[in-house]
């Protein structure tokens, strides 16, 4: 059974060791067996693909294609050579259900008839119970050079593979069939996944699958003879360190570097599946603890982020509050305006009004002392002076009733003050009344003895009107809540 094939194109190394300028480095070449794993028996349908792979987070879908079959009945074959619609077994399953119902059937169906005749049909079984069943299924072997970190070409490894299922076959092949392998090139580190069954004679001259008894046949010896056979006792083992011995010197042949210390258990015993597991629950692991890291970081952040947040809402409260207090300020400016405004404009009637009266009162107190009609022309001036106060204090003005009072005082004051100011000019004469330099002086002087007594009676006024406030308050209190 040949089964090189260099006419195959392979992909390049995603990390090759092979550098002629440099030492070549150590690589670890490792063989791995087994049946079943926690899930039951190894599918096939795993090795040639045929399945989903979308649901396989390990596998690259676009590097599939780049995969390499070989099957005992199909030969070799590339990932990407359509399937044969006539071919009697396409995929590995179909292989390798053929492979049993065309080499097993004669002997499950004579075993059937012994168990017939001692009355036991529960022990009869199938080629397909036989391929399912743990003990008589195939034997599936991983081939690797190399880890995930380094690893040599994926050519090096079907080279050293092929010559070694070749020389496997030559010298086993009598009692140990490669049924199908493939290379896979679509996950982390270039791997070759291959299947082969253990048979030979029994008693009855049937072949059926026995492993033991095959490599007995093949002239293994237990690896301790004076001991009984035993899970650490079976030429199982001895065959293995013959195949193992084989590959390492295979590989030696290519010029390779190998690490040649045995593993006993532990990773190197693993399935493939189990491996790539404990890689990805290790890469889990070291995600998570940059998670933590990051997420303790993160919490940091969000503690200062939250204080600073704090910081700026006191801030924020603290503009609020002073722009509350700055514009209460307005308002309290703007209301002060208002009334100093008002007081203001209170004042400017005021005064004009007490400027009008002055020089009305002058004019008639001028013509009052006249010669014709003094008496009378006086009278008139204290009519008039009369009637304007009469209109100031009239409800229809504009000023307000304090604002009137303070006038009506002042023109009071003013009326007084004109009467007594004519009668000692009646010597004077009329027209040196009306001198501007003696008639602005002698308004001057009429304002000025006026207003000390209008501000006079203003303060008395203000004062007997507290005083009265004063006398209601105590009152009231003296009465206990009555009513006045």
């Amino acid at each position: 059974m040949q089964l090189r094939c260099t006419a195959l194109p392979l992909p390049r190394a995603r990390r090759s060791l092979r550098d002629p300028r440099k030492e070549r480095w150590s690589l670890k070449l490792t063989r791995h067996n087994g049946r079943a794993g926690k899930h039951g028996t190894y599918n096939p349908k795993h090795n040639d693909r045929s399945f989903e792979i979308a649901n396989s987070e390990h596998i690259d879908p676009e590097r599939v294609q780049q995969n390499i079959y070989w099957d005992c009945y199909n030969g070799i074959r590339s990932a990407l050579q359509p399937k044969d619609v006539d071919s009697l077994a396409d995929t590995f399953e179909e292989v390798e259900k053929l492979y049993y119902k065309l080499h097993y059937t004669n002997f499950t169906e004579k075993q059937n008839e012994r168990n017939a005749k001692i009355r036991h049909t529960e022990r009869n079984r199938s080629p397909e119970d036989l391929l399912t069943s743990k003990k008589t299924c195939p034997e599936e072997s991983i081939y690797q050079l190399g880890t995930l970190e380094s690893h040599a070409s994926p050519k090096e490894l079907f080279q050293i593979a092929t010559e070694f299922m070749d020389e496997f076959h030559e010298r086993f092949g009598k009692h140990v069939h490669i049924l199908d392998w493939a290379l896979h090139l679509d996950e982390g580190t270039p791997h070759i996944h291959e299947r082969h069954v253990f048979d030979c004679e029994n008693k009855y001259g049937e072949i059926a699958p026995q492993q033991e008894k095959a490599l007995e046949a093949l002239g293994f010896e237990l690896p301790k003879p004076d001991k009984p056979l035993g899970r650490y006792n079976n030429r199982k083992i001895t065959f293995d360190a013959a195949c193992r011995t084989m590959l390492f010197e295979i590989a030696k042949r290519h010029g390779l570097e190998l690490d040649e210390v045995p593993e006993y258990g532990g990773q190197a015993y693993l399935e493939k599946q189990a491996y790539i597991l404990k890689r990805q629950n290790e890469r889990i692991a070291e995600q998570k603890k940059e998670l933590q890291e990051q997420s303790i970081q993160y919490v940091g952040l969000l503690e200062d982020c939250r204080n600073q947040r704090d910081e700026y809402a006191e801030l924020f409260n603290q503009a609020i509050r002073q722009s509350e207090e700055i514009l209460k300020n307005n308002e309290k400016i703007k209301s002060q305006e208002n009334e100093l405004e008002e007081l203001f404009s209170q004042w400017v009637d005021v005064n004009d009004l007490f400027n009008d009266a002055v020089n009305g009162s002058y004019d008639q107190a001028v013509l009052a002392v006249s010669d014709v009609g003094l008496n009378k022309a006086l009278q008139e001036t204290v009519n008039e002076i009369d009637q304007h106060l009469e209109w100031l204090m009239e409800p229809e003005r504009i000023a307000d009733f304090r604002t009137r009072k303070y006038a009506e005082e002042q023109i009071l004051c003013l009326r007084k003050n004109i009467i007594g100011a004519i009668k000692s000019l009646l010597s004077r004469g009329t027209q040196f009344f009306y001198i501007p330099e003696v008639k602005k002086a002698a308004m001057e002087q009429i304002k000025e003895d006026s207003r000390p007594s209008v501000l006079q009676k203003l303060h008395q006024r203000q004062e007997e009107i507290n005083q009265r406030e004063q006398t209601c308050t105590k009152l009231k209190k003296r009465s206990h809540g009555m009513e006045l």
